[in-house]
């Protein structure tokens, strides 16, 4: 069982709030996301409570940019029927009241929990100014929060890349307010994270030391059209961008440029990076073979070795078949145990997965489940 060992939970979440956003500055207060109560709930499968955000309902569960998110009403009333392993406060789920969540990780049997924001941030609004303001109100509600216990409630700010001047602001303001990263996800916008409208961020970024987080979230506009259900949210909108901000870390030159760079890619599996080393390398290899124009922005190293430079972290899910195969390919120390609480998916039981698993060896437990996450996120 994992009490066995100690657990540090790489991926946890903060439920979306209208406390979020209580000290926007005041041009952005009448912009700021509102909760509205659908009329005609028949089929909603409980997503009668939505956020009114620049004119559209999200999360909306059909049409184009359908996606799963937090809605204004407890996590698990949206999905009814949900085992749980038992129930969870609304001042757990939003952080409104710290000493919940630190009752709930007791429970768990969780030493330190990193917070993430909701995906629904990736895609709130095309609007950098606005995207900005959120962003910045949301990371210092969160900040305060986990201040209750800054050795266990860990967490990582929202940096608002398509405004790059405020995104060098608002990385100076999570630090101190004592952020263990910064959070992105695999676009920003319609731009990859190479993009070197991006660098003056990155090169403030890199002297830092805090890690940078990908998580998924269906940041790229580009895929809305393909997403009508939120299925197809799930597997194009929010999945696919893992495989954008992979390239921009390897053939977008993101690591060439920032070597010291420590990469986490979260909640999006593991599995997809046996394919996408494997497809970047033969099509690197030909384009070197080939020459001009076919070996430009290539980077600089196969992708293979830069999954082997150990500046690449991935939290795989606990029930991943393939999970040896991804270890024989990046290395143990690269792997990190994530919960997703309070979320519905109900990974608060995973690190008794991850223990009882037959095909891991004990160090590669200890590991998953604490060592690799100390060497990601530092000993702070």
């Amino acid at each position: 069982m994992a009490q066995a060992y100690r657990i540090y939970d790489s991926d946890a979440h903060v439920m979306m709030t209208q406390r979020h956003w209580q000290d926007l500055p005041p041009e952005y207060h009448l912009r700021r996301p509102r909760p509205a109560q659908v009329g005609d709930t028949e089929g909603l499968g409980g997503f009668t409570s939505l956020w009114f955000v620049e004119g559209r309902l999200l999360p909306h569960p059909w049409g184009p940019g359908s996606q799963p998110g937090n809605i204004p009403v407890r996590t698990y009333d949206a999905f009814p029927g949900t085992p749980t392993a038992f129930d969870v406060s609304e001042g757990s789920q939003d952080l409104s009241d710290p000493a919940a969540r630190l009752k709930d990780l007791d429970r768990l049997g969780i030493e330190v929990s990193v917070i993430f924001p909701t995906t629904l941030y990736a895609a709130m609004t095309s609007d950098p100014g606005l995207e900005g303001a959120l962003y910045r109100s949301y990371n210092r509600y969160v900040g305060k929060a986990c201040q209750a216990n800054p050795k266990r409630l860990k967490w990582v700010g929202l940096a608002p890349l398509r405004d790059p001047r405020n995104a060098i602001d608002a990385l100076r303001e999570m630090q101190s307010l004592g952020a263990a990263g910064a959070v992105v996800y695999g676009t920003a916008g319609d731009r990859l994270l190479s993009d070197p409208n991006f660098y003056p961020f990155f090169d403030e970024f890199q002297h830092t030391g805090l890690p940078l987080c990908i998580h998924f979230g269906q940041s790229y506009p580009g895929l809305e059209p393909l997403t009508r259900t939120m299925l197809a949210g799930n597997i194009i909108g929010m999945s696919l961008p893992a495989f954008l901000a992979f390239y921009a870390i390897t053939c977008g030159g993101l690591l060439d440029r920032y070597p010291k760079l420590k990469v986490g890619f979260f909640e999006f599996g593991s599995e997809w990076i046996l394919y996408a080393v494997a497809r970047i390398d033969k099509y690197r290899d030909m384009a070197e073979a080939n020459g001009t124009p076919y070996n430009t922005d290539i980077g600089k190293k196969r992708a293979l070795e830069y999954v082997k430079s150990g500046n690449i972290f991935v939290s795989g899910e606990c029930e991943d078949r393939v999970l040896p195969q991804e270890i024989e390919l990046l290395g143990e120390d690269q792997f990190l145990y994530s919960s997703d609480f309070p979320h519905p998916e109900e990974r608060d039981a995973g690190s008794n997965e991850i223990a009882e698993r037959n095909d891991l060896t004990e160090t590669q437990k200890r590991k998953i489940l604490w060592d690799n996450a100390i060497r990601f996120w530092g000993n702070q």
